[in-house]
């Protein structure tokens, strides 16, 4: 069973993050793919950083340790994708986020379904419409700069308020249910 539990700040903060980033991808899909790329890697980066914070601060298991370290290695690795090649086509970059948000999605689904409690079903959505959108990324990846940053934007912000939700209706003093 998996079993991820982070504060209602983490929560809120990770989730407003998601919101900004995607409402800026939605606003300016015009904005060139070099933004998306610096955008996306900044997200990463700060995700990963998230992890390995959490990863000292919890007492959780080490196969859930093991889980956040893997989650940690993929956002620094599509971070440092990100950073090391700004003009790769957005073919390219369409299939990393794609598949970024699918191994994401998935654990989310799986963390939800251990979890009975407060935010759950909104890990599992949020977790869902991970994998729909990064289907659809992978399996569509002609959808070029401008579709790409609407497409991601618009995934962004509902990941982002499923996210903020969650630690909205956890009752104060109690952990939400996410992936961490």
């Amino acid at each position: 069973m998996f079993s991820f539990r982070i504060s209602r700040g983490h929560a809120a903060f990770r989730g407003l993050l998601a919101i900004v980033l995607g409402l800026a991808c939605a606003i300016w899909p015009g904005i060139t793919i070099g933004v998306v790329v610096a955008l996306f890697a900044i997200y990463c980066f700060a995700d990963a950083i998230m992890q390995v914070v959490r990863l000292f601060a919890a007492d959780d298991t080490a196969g859930q340790r093991a889980l956040m370290v893997v989650m940690a290695l993929i956002d620094i690795g599509a971070g440092v994708v990100a950073v090391a090649y700004p003009g790769i086509t957005a073919g390219v970059l369409v299939i990393v986020i794609g598949v970024w948000a699918i191994f994401g999605g998935l654990t989310e689904i799986a963390a939800a379904w251990g979890l009975p409690g407060s935010g759950s079903g909104w890990l599992a959505f949020s977790g869902v419409l991970s994998v729909a959108a990064g289907v659809v990324l992978i399996i569509w990846p002609a959808i070029g700069a401008v579709s790409l940053a609407l497409v991601f934007g618009i995934y962004l912000i509902v990941y982002g308020v499923t996210l903020t939700t969650s630690a909205i209706v956890t009752p104060s003093g109690q952990e939400v249910s996410a992936l961490a």
